[in-house]
């Protein structure tokens, strides 16, 4: 692996070089961290590019009060700079927000994105129920004084195993940065704008969800090709690597 700095963003790759072709650009969920796909880099039959790019303040990251629109904006410097001229999107949990506002705000159509596949991204207001909408109920400083530690203290010892690696990246991650994600990802998912950009703006896309997860989004996802990940919910890369492993394979080679 190597690590790829830009401005205020860090992007892990498979590759030294950059190449301005095909690439895949890789956004992780909120409290995750690229270790947890680390996996991927072993690829033997991936061949293009794959850049995973760290959130602000995740994975051991400083956290400069950076927002969702500033971290877009520079991953869009990034592509222009290196004249990236393709670009697949894989996007899990609140990554699945940033694709969004980075074609929406910046590339536009200078860039030609071959596909956007969205586990469980960030879409709309029941995205947000579980996780999000509960950290910013919370004052900002009782949150990261005592709220934030009992999260990552009930992940560690949870009977549930992708909790606990999932505590893993937590204990890596910056609570202001975890508590302010939260609010800018409630705040641009409470209409049903991100879900409808999603549906009508990208010409092939495909939408993932874990076999257990239950998601009120297929409702309105009408003309999106949606898959399910066997045998796991929201963590299938902790919960069923060996699916997640397949299903990616399946998408970005483009056989599906």
């Amino acid at each position: 692996m190597y690590k790829i700095r830009f401005r205020d963003i860090l992007l892990i790759s498979n590759k030294k070089k950059i190449s301005n072709n095909k690439i895949i650009l890789f956004f992780y969920g909120l409290g995750c961290r690229s270790d947890d796909f680390a996996f991927l880099f072993r690829n033997k039959f991936l061949k293009s590019q794959l850049f995973i790019a760290e959130l602000p303040g995740h994975n051991n990251l400083r956290y400069n009060n950076e927002n969702i629109f500033y971290y877009a904006r520079n991953i869009f410097l990034f592509l222009k700079k290196n004249n990236i001229k393709e670009i697949i999107f894989f996007s899990h949990s609140m990554g699945g927000i940033i694709p969004i506002i980075l074609t929406k705000y910046f590339l536009k159509r200078s860039i030609i994105i071959k596909n956007f596949i969205n586990y469980e991204g960030n879409l709309s207001k029941y995205d947000t129920e579980t996780l999000t909408k509960k950290t910013i109920s919370y004052n900002k400083d009782i949150f990261i004084l005592e709220k934030f530690d009992k999260l990552v203290s009930k992940s560690e010892f949870s009977d549930k195993i992708f909790l606990n690696f999932w505590s893993k990246s937590l204990k890596k991650t910056s609570k202001e940065a975890f508590y302010q994600l939260s609010k800018e990802c409630v705040k641009l998912s409470e209409t049903y704008e991100l879900l409808n950009f999603f549906r009508i703006f990208f010409k092939k896309k495909v939408y993932l969800n874990g076999e257990y997860s239950e998601s009120k989004n297929f409702n309105y996802l009408h003309g999106v090709k949606c898959l399910k990940i066997r045998d796991s919910g929201h963590f299938s890369f902790f919960e069923n690597k060996l699916e997640f492993y397949r299903i990616f394979n399946r998408l970005i080679l483009q056989k599906a």
